[in-house]
């Protein structure tokens, strides 16, 4: 006999223990076969107002959950787990008691036989049969609290860690929930009398035993089709025993407890109780997880930090909270009204249908299922994905619906097949003709669009072929005269054969806001930063033509203002006295606020706008008022305790949302939403400087304005090792920058002293290189702590090489995947190989291979990071390093690969000029940025490498051809545009430019050819 259900309404004689479970069972086996594993019979003969109602149901359940999947990566309410969860319960709980108000107004009033029928007492009655209820239903209460309570901690467990989860496992829920069903009501045979030959039913298990098989094999389907088509960003799992590994397992369990809750409230809307009542206690239920909820955080909040987290929310986050919490209140509305109808698998596989079917639209539009259905194995799961699904659809309908009979034909009859297989079609049709780039998009269109660009730029950098010309191309390209001494610069340029006289966009554009501010200030500003040196600042003061630099300076950091020094002094005569404040810590340190900063622009253009219509125009002044302070200089030590109260220590935390958000319009992706699952591409963000798959605009790359989710995806944004930044527009030189701050950019002393150079005799033609992937380097982008590290650049990077290999049918669930020691021996393998041949070796017919490692010990993180990147790299806490090779070993190699490390790579300018062909993936940006144009020069990478195996095996295959015009051209614009002397010159007119600028009478200040003949 079938034993379980414990909420029938039988009246059974507690003292007759044996009869008492008898009876229950056979109470239940009636249940069973009248119900079926569907639902109630009544809802065969359901009313017509009531089918409308469901229909209604049904669409609103079905659009609520597809708006919310469709906003699940963007929203800032998912990153917050407990925050969301509290308003959703209260919301939800709300909106229950609300309904069961409604419904138990509807209910026709049934009065108690009980003293003539006494309507006085109905009250009382209705409380004791309320009490009653709630003993009954206290063990369903307790279960379903903890089921809400503890899905919720291992979901925010999992979204701290989400780049260790799994996606698509929300599919396994109908089959959970069958398993559910099917432990919940399993038989159980009780000894009987022998006369007694009743058949035991087995149609129901059989039943929900061949839908739990339908439902296992269709999410198997669904996870493998999520599992081929994600574009990740490369974030790591850590290997060894770290508690991120747990993450999948905290999934299932979230899963399995979502089965039970779901279940559960199934069977209670399909209970005997009375339907106000459900509802009812339901809404409490989630009123009182909102409690246990709010508990917890305000436990959580004795953390500073958790405190800082839980209390100081964004407008963003309360908007998004409050947005996706109504629509997740509507669908569990819905749904509950839904579990009255249908059984829970049911809803369940509408639900993950669904989403399902946002997240194939999305995959579809960026490209990505297009190339995975044109393998045979992906299409087989695709095909599988929607012909399971018609399949669980069939065999979920509930009996309200159920109007087939024998007489049906065959199409009838198999309907929900057809329906999937149209579905199918429709979607594989919708793949091949709305999916961008093709089956196969290579860069050819853009590199071909960039060659011309290039020699269109190239040609125009140096237009003019004499002083009056430049004069004139200087003002109608900038709209007002060149600063004092232009002659001199121009002379010097022509000096040393310059490519480039006429275009120096760089210099205009990063000076523009200092114009919008008085010369008095800047003046000031820059005494202030030589005032505290303990703010990593370096100076040099040039009085008269004499060059001198800030005693106040770290003798680690010191060569690199002597180099700077020598960079200067060759053109110093020409330059008016001033003093200079550089940077030098890697990391940026001006990030002005949008609103100042138009503030600055604008003002900046009225200024130049009034010194384009001076008629006559006046040299450097000798002097200023007030003049440089220099009381700096004679200071003792004590200096260093000095602190600015305009910079402030955001080393080793976030510093997107602090300090890149508030230079962006509020209108920009950045403040509109936060893509905060690190795991995930984010094709929307990336889609403003992409086209195919390919970086089509290298300098649009660099603006984080649309990125929102890079806040995770470099360390300089996630963890910076050294960050001291200002919202005040100090004049700080520095060697690199983020798009987004305000840095001045001048040449680097790295590149200037030649700290790496190609050795004479090393150069290798091409054709003699290795067809192969190079990069050795250090985790230097950021500082690990608290598993930072996972998501840096380069450390995605050299986790992404490791698994270079791997085609679409290798990344299938149901492929076997290498062990981890042989990943760690083939690549020790090709480092030692590499390191062993001291002669270059013609490659094998062009066969692309990787040679990627970190290489050192780990030391930019704290105790537990360090061992976590020394095991996931290097294979164990024991394991030996690769060792450092010559550097010189770069140029065997074809494929070089320069990404950002604390700053900008000072090994990108060696690599254009090695003949190798450099890709570059970089969010900071230099001074040569103008004049090394990305496909023409270098291959652009974007930061989130999803294009970088595509760029790859097209330029190592058959774009080879392709590869070696940019490689060859990129190494003969090096040598003619960023040698020593081209630094110089561009140091030279910056300086006059920032010259004029510090000047008091600086709208008065200019040269013209005229002028200069007078005086002459």
């Amino acid at each position: 006999m079938l034993a379980y259900r414990r909420n029938s309404s039988v009246h059974i004689p507690a003292n007759h223990g044996e009869l008492r479970l008898c009876a229950l069972l056979r109470v239940e086996i009636a249940y069973t076969l009248r119900n079926g594993r569907l639902g109630l019979s009544a809802l065969s003969k359901m009313a017509p107002p009531q089918h409308k109602h469901v229909v209604s149901a049904v669409c609103i359940f079905g659009l609520s959950t597809a708006f919310v999947w469709s906003r699940y990566y963007k929203s800032a309410a998912f990153e917050r787990p407990f925050h969301f969860s509290i308003l959703t319960c209260l919301l939800s709980g709300l909106a229950l008691s609300a309904c069961a108000r409604i419904i138990l107004r509807s209910e026709p009033r049934h009065t108690l036989l009980v003293n003539g029928n006494a309507p006085a007492k109905l009250f009382l009655a209705g409380l004791l049969r309320s009490s009653l209820r709630l003993r009954s239903l206290s063990p369903s209460f307790a279960l379903l609290l903890f089921c809400l309570v503890a899905r919720t901690i291992l979901y925010w467990r999992t979204i701290r860690t989400i780049h260790c989860s799994w996606d698509g496992l929300q599919a396994f829920l109908p089959f959970l929930i069958t398993i559910y069903d099917i432990l919940e009501l399993r038989p159980i045979y009780l000894p009987r009398h022998g006369y007694d030959q009743q058949e035991r039913p087995t149609g129901t298990s059989s039943a929900n035993m061949r839908y739990a098989v339908v439902a296992l094999l269709w999410g198997l389907a669904v996870t493998d089709t999520l599992l081929l088509s994600e574009r990740a960003t490369g974030a790591i799992c850590p290997s060894g025993p770290h508690i991120e590994r747990l993450i999948p397992l905290a999934q299932l369990v979230t899963l399995a407890l979502d089965a039970i809750f779901i279940s559960q409230v199934g069977k209670l809307r399909q209970g005997n109780e009375g339907q106000s009542k459900t509802w009812d206690f339901l809404g409490t239920l989630l009123l009182t997880s909102a409690a246990v909820l709010a508990f917890l955080a305000l436990w959580s909040s004795v953390d500073r930090t958790n405190f800082q987290w839980n209390v100081f929310l964004t407008w963003l986050a309360v908007g998004d909270l409050v947005i996706d919490s109504i629509a997740v209140t509507t669908a569990i509305v819905s749904a509950v009204y839904l579990l009255g109808y249908f059984h829970a698998t049911w809803v369940s596989l509408l639900l993950t249908a669904t989403s399902i079917f946002i997240y194939l639209q999305w995959r579809i539009m960026d490209g990505t299922m297009i190339r995975v259905w044109s393998n045979w194995w992906g299409l087989l799961t695709g095909l599988w994905l929607f012909v399971g699904a018609g399949i669980l659809f069939y065999f979920g309908k509930p009996a309200a619906f159920q109007t087939h009979s024998s007489g049906e034909g065959i199409t009838l009859r198999n309907r929900f097949g057809f329906f999937a297989l149209a579905a199918f079609l429709l979607v594989f049709c919708q793949t091949i003709f709305m999916s961008p780039g093709g089956f196969r998009p290579t860069p050819g269109p853009i590199i071909a669009n960039a060659r011309s660009e290039s020699d269109a730029w190239i040609a125009r950098a140096k237009k003019s072929k004499s002083l009056e010309e430049a004069v004139s191309e200087y003002r109608n390209r900038y709209g007002i005269p060149p600063p004092p001494n232009f002659d001199k610069w121009y002379g010097f340029a022509m000096s040393v054969n310059s490519p480039i006289i006429d275009i120096f966009d760089q210099i205009h554009s990063d000076l523009l806001p200092y114009w919008g501010t008085l010369p008095s200030v800047l003046r000031q500003r820059t005494t202030h930063l030589l005032e505290h040196p303990s703010l990593s600042i370096g100076g040099i003061i040039l009085d008269r033509g004499k060059i001198d630099v800030s005693p106040h300076i770290h003798g680690t950091h010191r060569w690199m203002i002597d180099v700077t020094k020598d960079m200067i002094e060759p053109f110093a005569q020409w330059l008016p006295d001033m003093q200079l404040a550089f940077n030098l810590d890697d990391e940026c340190r001006v990030s002005v606020p949008l609103d100042r900063m138009n503030a600055y622009r604008e003002e900046g253009l009225r200024a130049r706008a009034r010194l384009s219509t001076k008629q006559k125009l006046f040299p450097f002044s000798d002097t200023q008022d007030p003049s440089w302070a220099k009381d700096y200089i004679s200071a003792d030590e004590s200096i260093w305790n000095k602190r600015s109260p305009w910079f402030v220590e955001r080393s080793k935390r976030q510093i997107f949302y602090e300090w890149i958000s508030p230079t962006c319009p509020a209108e920009s992706p950045v403040n509109k939403y936060r893509w905060w699952n690190r795991k995930a591409e984010c094709p929307i963000c990336s889609a403003p400087h992409m086209l195919n798959g390919f970086v089509s605009n290298w300098t649009l790359s660099g603006d984080l304005c649309h990125q929102p989710d890079l806040a995770y995806l470099h360390g300089v944004l996630l963890s910076p090792s050294a960050m001291a930044p200002s919202h005040t527009l100090f004049p700080i030189f520095s060697q690199s920058r983020l798009y987004n701050f305000a840095d001045i950019l001048y040449p680097s002393p790295w590149n200037f002293g030649e700290k790496v150079e190609i050795e004479d005799n090393k150069s290798i033609p091409w054709d003699q290189k290795l067809n192969s992937v190079y990069w050795r380097g250090a985790s230097s982008d950021g500082f690990a702590v608290h598993g930072a590290w996972q998501t840096f650049l380069r450390a995605r990077f050299v986790h992404m090489a490791t698994k270079a290999k791997l085609s679409v049918r290798e990344k299938s669930l149901f492929n076997f995947i290498r062990p981890r020691k042989y990943i760690f021996s083939s690549l020790r393998s090709a480092t030692a190989a590499s390191s062993s041949s001291s002669k270059p070796a013609p490659p094998i017919d062009n066969h692309l291979a990787v040679n990627v490692s970190f290489v050192g010990n780990f030391n930019r993180c704290d105790d537990r990071d360090c061992t976590a990147e020394h095991i996931t790299f290097y294979g164990s806490p024991t394991a030996e390093p690769p060792p450092s090779l010559d550097f010189q070993e770069h140029w065997r190699h074809r494929h070089l690969i320069d990404l950002d490390g604390a700053a900008f790579s000072g090994r990108f300018l060696p690599f254009l000029k090695s003949a190798s062909l450099p890709y570059r993936a970089a969010l900071f940006r230099t001074w040569w940025e103008e004049r090394v144009h990305a496909w023409r020069h270098f291959v652009p990478l974007d930061v989130r490498l999803g294009d970088l195996w595509s760029a790859v095996n097209y330029l190592g295959g058959p774009g080879l051809v392709e590869a070696d015009e940019i490689a060859l051209a990129g190494r003969e614009w090096a040598l003619q545009s960023l040698r020593k002397e081209d630094m110089q010159v561009y140091m030279f007119r910056l300086l006059l430019e920032w010259g004029r600028l510090i000047d008091d009478r600086r709208e008065d200040l200019g040269f013209a050819v005229g002028e200069m003949r007078s005086q002459r």
